[in-house]
């Protein structure tokens, strides 16, 4: 038995394990310029990523100074990008650096591997087998799988339940990971290389720099 041995490692996804912004950011701007619309960096839209399509939408017209639409036309908008992105979902989308190794790494020391996403299903599952990871993982909870996605604490809850571990931690990169993590009682670890990192709610967060870090880092928080 490894010293991680009842321990589930929870991994966010977009800004986390993957760089999905170029695509993310890409599929936006289709949107953005069918609608007569400014296009926006990625480094503009890295902030707005981690509570789902439809978040990063709103988030984006607001930056444009327009109100987001309701209704029938909300929903068309969203599914019109989400169609776009499934198209291209892994066209520039990459693994950061170091993140299989640490995988393997957490593995030989008997963790259970799990990801919890505010990706819908329909997405999550695609770039996770684009990139090599999805069968990595024992448990995999997008934003659509139950009643609630984060920041609540219910996607992590149902992964310790259907894990059978005793014990877990978070390892994301926004304030929504952190609060999700924070309600389920669980530790969490923060990338700074993520999309949060200019996000002064995470002020008080604890931060990991490269992956190489983070089984030791893991192992200290669960310790504690």
């Amino acid at each position: 038995m490894g010293q991680l041995s009842g321990a589930v490692c929870i991994f966010d996804l977009d800004g986390t394990l993957v760089d999905s912004a170029p695509d993310l950011t890409g599929a936006l701007n289709r949107q953005l310029t069918r609608l007569g619309m400014a296009t926006m960096d990625p480094a503009e839209v890295r902030p707005l990523v981690g509570e789902g399509a439809r978040a990063l939408l709103i988030h984006s017209f607001e930056a444009h100074g327009r109100p987001f639409p309701d209704g029938n036309e909300a929903d068309a908008l969203v599914e019109a990008y989400v169609a776009d992105y499934a198209a291209h979902i892994c066209d520039e989308s990459y693994v950061f650096e170091g993140v299989k190794e640490t995988l393997d790494a957490l593995a030989s020391e008997s963790a259970t591997l799990a990801v919890c996403t505010n990706k819908k299903e329909v997405l999550a599952e695609p770039l996770l087998r684009a990139t090599n990871l999805w069968d990595r993982f024992e448990i995999v909870v997008a934003a659509d799988t139950l009643a609630e996605r984060k920041p609540s604490p219910l996607p992590l809850q149902h992964i310790m339940e259907k894990t059978g571990a005793d014990r877990g931690t978070m390892i994301g990169d926004t304030f929504t990971d952190y609060k999700a993590a924070e309600a389920a009682n669980m530790p969490a670890l923060i990338a700074s290389f993520g999309y949060g990192a200019n996000d002064e709610r995470l002020r008080n967060a604890t931060w990991f720099d490269a992956y190489a870090d983070l089984p030791t880092a893991i192992l200290e928080k669960l310790a504690t």
